[in-house]
């Protein structure tokens, strides 16, 4: 009995060894958060945040050498009748991408936190969050979600402040679930019928006052696809378009405004009367300015724009369009025959409407859609601006991407810029539209939409005149009478 039991406290303390041993073994997490930023070129990863709260390390011992990064792509669209989908109509994936090294630019700490910052640049590879999904010669695509996988290795190892070291036996990094990107989540993903959107609510939605709404309406890149591949992302990610009015500066030139960036299952085209339906119902659930509802879009988005602005007169106080898709190969291209006649933009009149587009846009005819409208609308104060091309900060863009300039607001007339113009537009009134009324510059948050005196008052005048010696009189006659 004794050897038995000996040999059982033998087998137990064996055991409990063991595991204290393989506990002692096992690597210690530090988690990650990937960060990102929507730049021009859209959204890219720019920061991988390592949680190393639970170590005192010697921040002097690391440097950007200390690690190696690698950044991996993968589609999340598995589906059997999706990827039959994707074979049939022939598209190709263009924003994938393998184990693609990255580089750290930089190294911060904030609150036990190592913050790496990676090289990003417009050429940078394996930074997107996008994959632009198309076929090349219908010229049908769009840009779809992805999922990301970091891998994070240890070149050296990272010493503690008590001088211990941690070896890459010793930890392993563990992503986080999600993307760290602070614009993006300042909206809120909804969906009204089917249709898809995310709305922004300014800081000062509650202050008392009524504030305007910018609606945002993307470029065909950010559609869905057929209904199908429809993420209610893109629009927000491939451009600056909507994340734009977010900023700082942009709430102050606006007095805080309302964004709703709308995104289209297949085509705008499709989805006219679903927008103004979203735009009705947001209204009416925020407390929003009806007289400062402002229409921006770009490309087929810009299309949009103008179709909006044609089907619901008196509806927007101003709308921007850049390089927006009338010309007649994206009409029949994405517009299903869709055409805005030279009628329709007349009709226009009582909207102010601001064109933007470069000259060496390859993508839509300048010539047939912004300089088109300019020339119809612009004895009715119609605004152009045009550039020879699109390069900011040194990077070029093609020439069909000038809602860069748009969502930098650098565009300029007279010397006011695109947002500055926007801001200072109010719902007309037939009242208030006159050929004599002169534009207030007053700031947004207090600026008001005033009658003016004009036109021909005199037979007015005249009847104000008459009316007082005709009161005259009757009182002079009454007053002898009661003499007599």
């Amino acid at each position: 009995m004794k050897k038995i039991i000996n040999m059982l406290l033998t087998a137990v303390m064996i055991f409990t060894i063991n595991i204290a041993t393989t506990k002692a073994l096992e690597p210690k997490q530090i988690p990650f958060d990937l960060s990102s930023t929507v730049y021009n070129y859209g959204e890219a990863i720019d920061k991988i945040i390592l949680d190393t709260s639970a170590f005192d390390i010697d921040t002097k011992s690391i440097s950007p050498d200390t690690f190696e990064i690698y950044a991996t792509a993968t589609t999340p669209y598995t589906d059997p009748d999706i990827l039959d989908l994707i074979a049939k109509d022939g598209l190709t994936h263009c924003g994938l991408y393998s184990d693609v090294e990255r580089q750290i630019e930089s190294i911060s700490y904030e609150n036990g936190k190592i913050i790496l910052n990676l090289v990003t640049t417009k050429d940078t590879a394996g930074k997107g969050t996008l994959d632009f999904t198309a076929n090349f010669e219908t010229q049908k695509g769009c840009n779809l979600s992805v999922d990301i996988d970091y891998r994070i290795e240890l070149n050296s190892p990272i010493k503690l402040a008590d001088g211990t070291q941690l070896n890459s036996t010793d930890i392993q990094f563990t992503q986080n679930d999600g993307i760290i990107n602070d614009e993006i989540s300042q909206f809120t993903a909804g969906e009204l019928n089917g249709f898809k959107y995310q709305f922004y609510t300014p800081e000062n939605a509650d202050d008392g006052q009524k504030h305007p709404l910018i609606v945002w309406f993307h470029g065909g890149g950010e559609s869905g696809y057929k209904g199908v591949l429809y993420n209610n992302e893109s629009q927000l990610k491939a451009n600056r378009g909507a994340v734009c009015f977010t900023t700082a500066e942009a709430q102050e030139i606006f007095g805080g405004a309302y964004v709703l960036a709308p995104q289209t299952p297949n085509e705008w085209s499709d989805s006219l009367d679903d927008a103004k339906s979203l735009i009705d119902e947001i209204i009416k659930n925020n407390n929003i300015d009806t007289n400062r509802i402002y229409a921006y879009g770009c490309s087929a988005g810009g299309y949009m724009t103008l179709d909006m602005v044609v089907k619901n007169p008196d509806f927007f106080a101003a709308a921007v369009a850049t390089c927006p898709a009338i010309d007649q190969a994206n009409i029949n291209r994405y517009g299903e025959g869709r055409i805005i006649t030279d009628e329709e933009l007349l009709s226009t009149k009582n909207t102010p409407i601001w064109v933007i587009q470069a000259k060496n846009d390859t993508t839509v005819k300048y010539e047939e859609s912004a300089l088109r409208i300019y020339n119809l609308l612009k004895d009715q104060n119609a605004i152009l601006t045009s550039y020879e091309n699109v390069t900011v900060d040194g990077d070029k863009y093609s020439g069909h991407e000038a809602w860069v300039y748009t969502a930098l607001n650098m565009p300029e007339n007279n010397g006011e810029h695109v947002w500055q113009w926007s801001a200072r537009q109010t719902l007309k009134t037939p009242e208030t539209v006159t050929d004599t009324e002169t534009s207030k510059t007053e700031s947004p948050a207090n600026q008001k939409t005033e009658s003016v005196k004009t036109g021909d008052t005199s037979l007015r005048e005249l009847y104000l005149v008459l009316s007082t010696i005709s009161l005259t009189v009757m009182g002079y006659q009454i007053f002898r009478r009661k003499m007599i």
